[in-house]
């Protein structure tokens, strides 16, 4: 693909990727097999970046270009497996060349506020368009026109190649001499969860790698149906049918939409210092307000109304390979919608949260991502296409977040402005909302299918009146603990 201004680029497109061979995980498998057409399993970000004198947009891209043909990881392809019970693994694709994997987009708008919204509609478009099994599954996309100068990156993955974080850690890697946390290649470790290929074998084995493989996958089965059905157990447990008429359950129309809210973070720091816990118990407290106002102009009752929200939980942590792959949990956090005070909506789910914590994210009734993990391939091929169109019956929306780490992040000189994750949509649910903090500002990215929500665009402004009222409250407690302490004097 020719892209103009590519002329001269540095990109070192010859370069070769050296990267280990290893297994799909449980998890990964699953991903690639909920895949659909009108829901696909796609993950990313809009990353927007301060003013810069843009007059080649090609130049742009073949910076992108130059740091993305470095990265082991971003030439790795899936190569199904010669046997059926056997995962698929990642392997080089010997024709990688990361220009092919960026594209430029310029907006057709005059630079205004309103092409923000604009680059949002664009980047849904993207997102959901299918990307080839047999390439690596990765885009990058540059997208110029915004107001004053602005351009905007969309970072697209398949869920299967990475989660949230090792996603954000590519991202990096790509921005101006920023070196991701822990370093390293994807997927350059050697844990026994990852299976990885170049480990010793006997002469025997390697004579014998199919049988070997077999005996493998069926030696393992045993141990995983084991631990699977422990948290299956726990899972189905919580399943329930979804409250009557909700506007979240839909069949999917494969059309969808991208509104944004912007708040402001020291704001949202008060206010987790006045009540406690996290920034993240805060956004969602702001997210259930939203959603009750929101609920509210729709005419839906809204009274004793509970919205159940799945948090993806990274385990990354506990991993010693620090880039790439999924290594994720969950939790279930029921949200408060009906209950009318929002400090009391902010404690429930303070109080909520913290006992998942406590409980932990291995085995609990969210500990989806797990479950998923400990199958086989072979089930999840049966199995996930089914099991992906059952997840309102447990949650009714999912609710993920990604801090940015605080410092300045540039690309190719421009300043990093703000970032909207953008989660994927599943089969059967309506929205799903991305939450990250950086610098001053904490972003809500709310993607939902089109035809379900055609009022989107509301419950994003909903979200600012949510920080609004939390804050007034703890204005207020200020002002009354600084009244009784001028008495008691």
């Amino acid at each position: 693909m020719h892209l103009p201004g590519w002329a001269g680029s540095q990109a070192t497109l010859d370069q070769s990727c050296e990267a280990p061979r290893v297994r799909l995980t449980g998890l990964d498998t699953a991903f690639l097999c909920l895949d659909r057409d009108v829901s696909p399993m796609h993950l990313g970000a809009l990353a927007i970046f301060r003013p810069v004198h843009l007059d080649d947009p090609g130049r742009l891209a073949a910076v992108l270009a130059d740091r993305a043909q470095c990265l082991p990881q971003l030439c790795q392809r899936v190569q199904p497996s010669e046997f059926p019970l056997a995962a698929a693994v990642w392997v080089d694709d010997p024709g990688f060349c990361a220009k092919d994997h960026i594209e430029l987009h310029s907006l057709d708008c005059p630079g205004g506020p309103d092409c923000r919204d604009s680059a949002a509609e664009l980047a849904v478009e993207l997102m959901i368009r299918p990307m080839q099994r047999n390439r690596p599954l990765w885009e990058f996309h540059v997208i110029s026109g915004l107001e004053g100068g602005r351009f905007a990156v969309l970072f697209k993955m398949h869920h299967a190649f990475c989660d949230g974080l090792s996603a954000l850690e590519i991202g990096l890697r790509v921005v101006d001499e920023v070196k991701p946390r822990g370093g390293g290649a994807r997927r350059s470790g050697t844990t026994d969860d990852r299976w990885p290929l170049s480990t010793q074998r006997s002469v025997q084995s390697r004579l014998w790698r199919v049988p070997g493989d077999l005996r493998d996958a069926v030696g393992s089965v045993a141990v995983q149906m084991s631990q699977a059905t422990r948290i299956a157990t726990s899972v189905l447990r919580r399943v329930r049918l979804p409250f009557p008429a909700s506007p979240l359950v839909t069949m999917s129309s494969g059309r969808r939409t991208l509104t944004m809210a912007r708040l402001d973070l020291p704001q949202v720091r008060r206010i987790r210092a006045h009540y406690g816990g996290t920034v993240n118990d805060v956004l969602l407290a702001v997210v259930t307000g939203g959603l009750r106002e929101w609920l509210v102009t729709r005419g839906h009752p809204v009274e004793g109304l509970i919205l159940r929200a799945f948090i993806p939980v990274s385990q990354r942590a506990r991993s010693r390979n620090r880039t790439g792959g999924n290594r994720l949990s969950g939790y279930l956090c029921d949200l408060p919608v009906g209950e009318p005070d929002p400090g009391k909506r902010l404690l429930t789910i303070r109080r909520a949260m913290d006992q998942s914590k406590a409980a932990g994210a291995d085995s609990g009734p969210g500990a989806i991502p797990v479950l998923a993990d400990r199958l086989p391939p072979a089930v999840h091929r049966v199995a996930a296409p089914v099991a992906g169109q059952g997840a309102s019956l447990l949650f009714d929306l999912m609710v993920t977040s990604i801090p940015v780490p605080s410092m300045p992040f540039t690309l190719d000189g421009a300043e990093l402005e703000e970032v909207f994750p953008i989660a994927p949509l599943a089969a059967g649910q309506a929205l799903v909302v991305g939450l990250s903090w950086y610098q001053d500002t904490a972003y809500i990215a709310l993607h939902a299918d089109r035809e379900a929500l055609p009022d989107a665009q509301r419950l994003a402004e909903a979200m600012q009146p949510a920080v609004v009222v939390l804050n007034d409250l703890v204005e207020r407690a200020h002002r009354v603990a600084s009244a009784t302490s001028g008495e008691c004097r």
